[in-house]
């Protein structure tokens, strides 16, 4: 490739870089003040007749059943086990 061309490339990628940049800043800024804003340009004020469920309706319960295998070792434990295999240290301890 002649210096020349290798300029003419660095131009235009430049220019390519730059449009996909500033679409990229310009489509970001657009959007971040389309969502900030409330439709209409005024501020809706809550229904004060709605109000807030902070505890769950009676009847409504959730039971969870945890069930241990006897001799299950955490995959955690079993990746530092296979490193430390690797590295030459202490193996899984019996």
């Amino acid at each position: 490739m002649h210096p020349d061309q290798a300029t003419i490339w660095y131009r235009r990628m430049s220019a390519v870089y730059a449009l996909g940049t500033w679409t990229l800043l310009g489509s970001l800024f657009f959007f971040g003040r389309k969502k900030s804003e409330p439709a209409g340009g005024e501020l809706e004020e809550k229904d004060a007749s709605i109000k807030e469920i902070t505890e769950p309706p009676k009847g409504f319960y959730v039971e969870t059943i945890v069930t241990y295998k006897e001799d299950f070792v955490p995959i955690t434990d079993r990746i530092l086990n296979y490193l430390k295999s690797w590295t030459g240290g202490p193996g899984p301890e019996s």
